[in-house]
C-alpha cells in the first residue's frame, strides 16, 4: 500500500508562519513545522518524526531525552555551544548541522534560534542542510531511490522569500513559512527560486520512512 503525508493525497503543503503550532518550554517557545502522523502527540512519543525550530531565551539549558529516537539540530543565528553525557563541549556555527542520540543527556550554552528534527529510529532516517539563494538562483527537484515507503523534503524558509512552482500553480514562500513535498506524489514539474533582491536562506530536511533493511542513506551532520 503506498504511503502519503496528506490525507488529501496532495503532492505538497504550504503551512504559513500563522499557521504553525507553537507552545512553550521553560527556555523559550517552540514552533511545530511539521509531525507524522499529523494526529501525533510528542509527550507521548506516538510520532515516526518531528520538525520544529525554538527559540533558546536562557543562556544554559538541558534537553527533554528522547529514547529511541535520532536527533539533528541547527542553529539559524547564532553560536551555540553542546555537550553530550558530560563529553567534550561542541561549538556549532550558523547552519551547522549536528546529529546525536536523542537519549544521551544533552546541554546546551547560547541564546539561539534553531532548528530540529527528531527522528524514530527504527523507522526512518534523514538529514538536514541548509542553503542560500542568491537572486536569479533556481533548485530543481532533488529524488533518491533508497526504496523508502515514503520520502517527504522539508523546506523551511528561514530568511527572504522562496518561489514555488508546480505547474501552473504559483507559491511565495516568506520568511517562517515552510513547504512540505511528497516525492511519492509529486512529479518532476516543480522547481524553487529566489526572485527577490536580497538573499534567501533555506534550512531543507529530506526524510526517507520505511527503509528498507539495509537501505538507509549516510546521515549529514554526524
Amino acid at each position: 500500500m503506498e504511503m502519503g503525508a496528506f490525507p488529501d493525497d496532495r503532492p505538497y503543503r504550504v503551512t504559513r508562519k500563522g499557521e504553525v503550532k507553537k507552545t512553550s518550554w521553560p527556555g523559550g517557545t517552540t514552533s511545530q513545522l511539521f509531525i507524522l502522523p499529523e494526529d501525533a502527540d510528542l509527550g507521548k512519543r506516538d510520532f515516526t518524526f518531528r520538525v520544529s525550530t525554538a527559540s533558546v531565551d536562557v543562556e544554559e539549558s538541558t534537553f527533554t531525552p528522547f529514547e529511541g529516537f535520532d536527533r539533528i539540530i541547527m542553529t539559524i543565528d547564532n553560536d551555540l555551544a553542546l555537550s553530550h553525557d558530560g563529553g567534550e563541549e561542541v561549538t556549532l556555527k550558523k547552519f551547522e548541522p549536528h546529529l546525536f542520540d536523542g537519549r544521551a543527556e544533552t546541554r546546551s550554552r547560547g541564546k539561539v534560534r534553531d532548528f530540529n528534527c527528531i527522528m524514530d529510529r527504527k523507522t526512518c532516517r534523514g538529514e538536514t542542510t541548509a542553503m542560500t539563494l542568491s537572486k536569479g538562483s533556481v533548485l530543481y527537484p532533488r529524488k533518491g531511490n533508497y526504496g523508502a515507503g515514503l520520502e517527504l523534503e522539508i523546506i523551511y524558509c528561514a530568511a527572504g522569500r522562496l518561489t514555488f512552482r508546480y505547474g501552473e500553480t504559483e507559491e511565495r514562500l516568506d520568511q517562517g513559512d515552510v513547504l512540505v513535498i511528497d516525492h511519492g506524489l509529486m512529479d518532476s514539474r516543480y522547481c524553487l527560486s529566489n526572485e527577490e533582491d536580497q538573499p534567501c536562506d533555506l534550512v531543507v530536511t529530506l526524510i526517507r520512512v520505511g527503509l528498507g533493511e539495509g537501505s538507509a542513506p549516510s546521515f549529514s551532520g554526524a
